[in-house]
């Protein structure tokens, strides 16, 4: 069975950082949503990633970054994608 993230609130999210000692950027699964990342960059941004498998492929779909894009605007367009997905729309 597959371990499910511990969801994250929204100032747990505002206080992640990139850990120092790694040059590329660190992800932080964040909950709620199966697959919703938040991506950190090695000098500091922030932007929201979807890890999702489409066919045969895994993707990685940008939600926008943050904090233009808010934890439950992350979560929501998340599960919208995801819909979208199993739909079977690309």
């Amino acid at each position: 069975m597959p371990k499910k993230a511990r969801e994250l609130s929204a100032l747990d999210v505002k206080r992640l950082e990139h850990p120092t000692h790694k040059t590329r950027n660190a992800t932080f699964a964040v909950g709620g949503v199966s697959g919703l990342l938040l991506q950190i960059s090695p000098n500091g941004a922030k932007s929201w990633v979807l890890r999702c498998k489409i066919g045969e492929r895994r993707r990685e779909l940008g939600l926008g970054a943050y904090p233009d894009v808010p934890l439950a605007n992350a979560r929501e367009k998340a599960r919208e994608a995801r819909e979208a997905i199993e739909a079977g729309i690309d």
